[in-house]
């Protein structure tokens, strides 16, 4: 009678869990087990049963009795070593997959459990090996298809990661995760649209998964997509806000905005996270220094190299701060510590190049300056041909060159000065320019061709790209070529303008403030530029009539001072099409003198020959040196620098009070005298 009330009791149990009444099927094999405590099945199945409520480590003691009792059972070893997983007693599980399938060489679940076991003990090969053979037992299984996808993806092998994701989704379409997955796989295949349809689909289904909202976010991150990886990061942190790498890549994304207060804010809160993220203090760095708050960005990066003593992008960062600061001595230091990390970190080298360059050391610094065409961002500059690259040591008596203009337009106008020096050598040179250069360098004294960037060269020997060419031809400061003026506006236009400007009276002044925008947001040219109103002093000067040579958005502050009707605009400020630099040219020409931030308007004034004062910053580019009012590029350019970091309004008062002085001894001249 009792055999009878005993398999009665089992098989109410064994339904009750079967119909996920836990609790009562758990109390229904209990009595089985008071009745009968050595019921091999009663203890197996309430051990699975407490394991479905949560409760392991009794599981744990029920199915290793269930075992003990039949130990011939392959199932119960499986399941115990499932339970012995869910505590992680891992290298344990494995044992008991290890007996059930010497039982049953078959049993699918127990490839996959062992698999699973271990991947966590980090036998990923051994693992993937195992889900394999689980995949290939139960094909209809769509488990054993997604826990292979998911040790393919941990082991780099993504197409074959997206392939058993696949295969799950077939038998499971509609699994959250398992797209979540497939996202991934797609993402590392560089598939980005197919990868973001896939996270999209995931969070339809379960739009509460915050790695989920996070590796989105890192696709539209990698796809520039800033304003949408920002919302991701922030839903991301909406619901879980205690992890690192959101908080970190947040701050990245608003570092790309510009946004570097909250990108600060960003990087403060992951190191609340993490304190030893070298990464973490070095970013934080950055965006002190975009705030112009040096010092703090010096223990930032000082901080990261505490996390990271071999962190070279930190050594790098702290030097180009203090070259900033004027400290350069510490800073070639700081360079040398990095270069001797990392001997070819392109950044050191070439920010080790300005510096190097700054101080007039030419022999050093245009060996290192090629490293520029190595740092990311000079990309968009670099140009590979089938030909070798001219060093400056092979023969060009009868070949074919090309030069290629890099960097702005700045650089191009100062350094074509070197096209003659080729064709001195017997080269037949092809010098290709920008769109903007193409009509104002037709006027450069070369016999060979130009040609504007995208107009196919003719067959070549050799190449070279332009700022190259002094470190080929081993210029010092004292070999600097002259020739100056190497390029001249067209005549007809400048007499066009000097009726034009007969107009206006006394001196005749063009004035330019503001360089190129996306390129001072560089730490290397920041604050060269200054705001027009710093310029005001130039307006009171009796006798001096200013003409805006000003382009682009920049020109609008004309409308923001008060002294904006005393600057004539006498061109388009948004003209900025092929021609625009032209019509500069041949104005600047008929003006009696150009006053200019470090811009292209400088390179174009020097290479005519235009007297031009130039403003600087106290640490300015390395190619006006530290010292000295004069240019050894430009001789009818005077330098005028700050004498304390920012301080434009002082430099103006020095420039005005110039300009007096050049008034009063004037009688007749064309112009201030030059030096």
């Amino acid at each position: 009678m009792n055999l009878l009330i005993t398999n009665v009791r089992l098989a109410q149990g064994q339904a009750l869990q079967r119909q996920g009444r836990l609790a009562e099927a758990a109390a229904t094999l209990r009595e089985v087990l008071r009745l009968e405590p050595r019921n091999g099945d009663a203890l197996h199945l309430l051990g699975v049963t407490l394991g479905q409520m949560g409760r392991a480590a009794e599981a744990v003691d029920l199915l290793s009795a269930a075992v003990r009792v039949q130990p011939a059972n392959p199932v119960m070893h499986a399941n115990l070593a499932n339970a012995l997983g869910e505590i992680a007693r891992h290298k344990d599980a494995v044992k008991s997959y290890d007996r059930a399938l010497a039982l049953d060489a078959n049993l699918a679940p127990a490839y996959r459990g062992r698999g699973l076991a271990r991947m966590r003990l980090g036998q990923s090969q051994e693992a993937l090996a195992d889900l394999s053979l689980a995949a290939r037992l139960a094909p209809r299984d769509p488990q054993s298809h997604a826990d292979l996808g998911v040790v393919e993806l941990s082991l780099g092998r993504h197409g074959e990661a997206l392939a058993s994701l696949e295969r799950a989704l077939a038998l499971r379409p509609h699994d959250a995760m398992l797209l979540a997955n497939r996202g991934s796989a797609l993402r590392a295949l560089g598939r980005p649209e197919e990868a973001l349809a896939s996270y999209d689909q995931s969070l339809a289904l379960a739009p509460d998964r915050p790695q989920v909202h996070y590796e989105r976010a890192m696709l539209l991150l990698g796809a520039r997509r800033l304003g949408d990886a920002l919302a991701g990061l922030d839903r991301t942190l909406a619901l879980t806000a205690g992890h690192f790498a959101p908080h970190f890549h947040r701050g990245m994304v608003l570092a790309l905005l510009e946004r570097h207060e909250d990108a600060l804010a960003s990087f403060d809160r992951a190191l609340a996270l993490e304190p030893q993220s070298a990464q973490a203090h070095n970013n934080r760095g950055v965006e002190l220094e975009q705030l112009g708050r040096s010092a703090a960005a010096l223990e930032a990066f000082a901080s990261a190299v505490a996390c990271k003593p071999d962190d070279a992008s930190a050594y790098t960062n702290a030097a180009n701060t203090l070259k900033s600061l004027g400290r350069f001595e510490e800073a070639l230091g700081s360079f040398e510590r990095a270069l001797a990390i990392e001997p070819e970190h392109a950044l050191a080298r070439w920010s080790k190049s300005l510096l190097k360059l700054t101080l007039g050391e030419f022999d050093q610094g245009w060996p290192l300056y090629e490293a520029r065409l190595q740092v990311p961002q000079f990309s968009p500059y670099q140009r590979s041909f089938d030909v070798p690259r001219w060093s400056g040591s092979e023969p060009l008596s009868g070949k074919t060159i090309l030069v290629h203009a890099e960097q702005g337009l700045g650089d191009a106008l100062q350094f074509a000065r070197y096209i003659p020096l080729l064709e001195a050598r017997g080269a037949q040179v092809i010098f290709e320019v920008p769109a903007e250069l193409g009509r104002l360098l037709r006027t450069l004294p070369m016999r060979g061709t130009l040609l504007v960037r995208g107009e196919p060269p003719p067959p070549l020997d050799y190449y070279c790209p332009l700022l190259s060419l002094p470190l080929a031809f081993q210029t010092r400061a004292d070999s600097i070529p002259g020739g100056v003026p190497y390029i001249a506006a067209e005549a007809a236009a400048v007499q066009g303008w000097r009726e034009r400007l007969g107009a206006l009276p006394g001196l005749k002044i063009g004035l330019n403030w503001q360089g190129h925008v996306g390129a001072e947001k560089q730490p290397w040219v920041r604050g060269r530029s200054f705001a027009l109103a710093c310029a005001a002093p130039l307006a009171g000067v009796p006798g001096v009539s200013l003409v805006s040579l000003q382009k682009g958005a920049a020109a609008g502050q004309r409308n923001q001072v008060e002294f904006g009707n005393s600057l004539a605009q006498l061109t388009d400020p948004q003209d900025l099409g092929a021609d625009a630099l032209l019509e500069t040219a041949a104005l600047m020409s008929a003006l009696d003198l150009v006053i200019t931030s470090d811009t292209s308007v400088a390179h174009l004034a020097g290479a005519l020959g235009v007297p031009v004062w130039v403003v600087l910053h106290s640490v300015p580019d390395w190619r006006w040196r530290l010292t000295g009012s004069g240019s050894a590029w430009y001789p009818s350019m005077r330098l005028y620098r700050q004498r304390v970091a920012g301080d434009w309004p002082e430099v103006f008062e020095r420039v005005a009070q110039e300009l007096r002085a050049s008034m009063r001894d004037r009688s007749g001249a064309a112009g201030p005298e030059s030096s």
